[in-house]
């Protein structure tokens, strides 16, 4: 059978993180015997991305989307639907996961894949070959019923490795790469295992992927390197995992196991999850740079979102990570529900302090299956429709009320972010590259990033994004 998989992307040519989810879903439904088509786009810049699917001519479509990417997927959904009145089309993907009854209600889709995706792809395939009905199928929901929950897959050795070479892998491994702030080329993207035990209220990984942490073998990782240094010329990694160091003797029999290949990476952690010995066996192994979701300041506000961390607890990692010669990136949320000024004024003070590398501040969402969206769904009247309004970046403010107003809280991201903006960009490491890549650009999108960088206009950051997204485009 043939089978179109489509991911909805943000922007066009400025994602540089290829949809791994779907990857493994293609090589699920190869090993299976159909023959499989992978787009990675944005429908409303890729011209021809309608014509491209029903050029194939697919029995199966598969898209999958955020909650930022709603309304491209429902647009797309809709074309293809008008186009391929044949062919079942089926949602997954977070959003889908998270809000599977609403997107079955609202959007043409046939189906909706709740969770994991490999083996209810195959048994979805199996169902459209023979005529079954596909709400018997474990993990799947239609407009007419549900099949029972699908459990995650135990053994994530016996899945294929992602089908890279279906999507054209190339494009994801210019620079400036994965790491954030460590400019660098041919960094691949790699998932070592799936599940993630903690409640951050503001996350719904464990939608998709559970709380039970499930952990691919180390050789069976090291299997997947080699084959992309061999096959790709690749000579880093990011490790996409929620909390690459949760365990730590896997991490360690990792680091073990993959120091011979001499690649550099990077990777996510938590503030209680590192430690000097475990971070020099790292660097060892070949890390640069470990990211860490310090999210606020304020302890009242980090026991509210159930982070399990302290403050004192980010300095002392912080320190730990420079003291073992890797880069650190910190992330940060602003907006929280009861958040004060004085909260943010502490959120500004420990970025200070811990010295990021790479420090990025975002704006609190109310995610659909986070339990943030939970306590406060009944505000929901007041926000947009799911869509880009929903991206916690560009977001004009926090979508749920506090004693900041959300203007103020948009002003308060805006003037952290440019705080850091040299730091992020400009630091002695990235001066060689920085030059090469400011080069490559036209000369008003670099001027005008420098001149809001100087007079703090609370532009600087959004500008710098479309000069580096103008170049990869180029």
């Amino acid at each position: 059978m043939r089978i179109a998989l489509v991911n909805v992307q943000y922007h066009e040519g400025n994602n540089v993180f290829p949809p791994l989810g779907l990857l493994y879903v293609a090589a699920a439904l190869q090993r299976a015997g159909h023959q499989c088509l992978v787009i990675d786009g944005d429908p409303r810049r890729r011209v021809g991305m309608v014509e491209q699917v029903v050029a194939f001519r697919p029995a199966l479509v598969g898209l999958s989307f955020l909650t930022m990417t709603w309304d491209r997927a429902r647009d797309l959904a809709r074309a293809l639907r008008a186009s391929l009145p044949e062919a079942v089309l089926v949602a997954g993907g977070a959003h889908a996961t998270a809000d599977p009854d609403g997107t079955i209600s609202r959007l043409p889709f046939d189906a909706v894949v709740v969770g994991e995706g490999e083996e209810a792809a195959a048994e979805i395939a199996g169902a459209v070959e023979d005529g079954r009905p596909l709400h018997e199928i474990p993990g799947v929901v239609t407009a007419t019923g549900r099949g029972p929950a699908r459990l995650p897959a135990p053994d994530l050795d016996a899945l294929d490795f992602p089908a890279r070479d279906l999507l054209g892998h190339e494009p994801y491994l210019r620079p400036p790469g994965l790491i954030r702030g460590w400019a660098s080329s041919r960094i691949a993207s790699v998932l070592g295992g799936r599940g993630c035990p903690f409640k951050c209220s503001y996350c719904a990984s464990h939608q998709q992927l559970g709380r039970r942490v499930r952990l691919r073998s180390p050789g069976n990782v090291r299997a997947e390197l080699s084959l992309l240094q061999r096959r790709d010329g690749v000579r880093g990694l990011y490790w996409v995992d929620d909390v690459f160091t949760h365990d730590r003797d896997w991490t360690l029999a990792t680091c073990e196991a993959i120091r011979p290949l001499g690649l550099h990476w990077g990777c996510q952690s938590r503030a209680d999850a590192v430690d000097g010995p475990l971070l020099r066996a790292m660097k060892a192994a070949g890390c640069v740079q470990v990211d860490v979701g310090v999210e606020s300041g304020s302890p009242r506000l980090l026991k509210a979102m159930h982070k399990g961390v302290k403050p004192a607890q980010v300095v002392e990692a912080f320190d730990t990570i420079h003291a073992s010669g890797l880069r650190a990136g910190a992330s940060f949320i602003l907006g929280y529900p009861g958040e004060t000024e004085d909260d943010i004024l502490a959120t500004a003070a420990l970025a200070a302090r811990i010295r990021a590398d790479w420090t990025v501040f975002f704006l609190a969402t109310p995610y659909p299956g986070t339990e943030l969206w939970r306590r406060h769904e009944g505000e929901a009247a007041a926000w947009p429709d799911w869509g880009e309004s929903w991206n916690n970046r560009v977001s004009p403010g926090p979508m749920i009320a506090g004693p900041v107003p959300p203007e103020a809280v948009a002003s308060w991201r805006a003037r952290l972010q440019n705080r850091h903006f040299r730091r992020n960009y400009l630091r002695a490491r990235n001066v060689p590259f920085m030059l090469r890549l400011l080069g490559t650009l036209p000369r008003r999108p670099v001027r005008e990033a420098v001149a809001n960088w100087l007079v703090d206009g609370g532009r600087a950051d959004s500008v710098v994004e479309a000069a580096f997204s103008e170049w990869r485009a180029a």
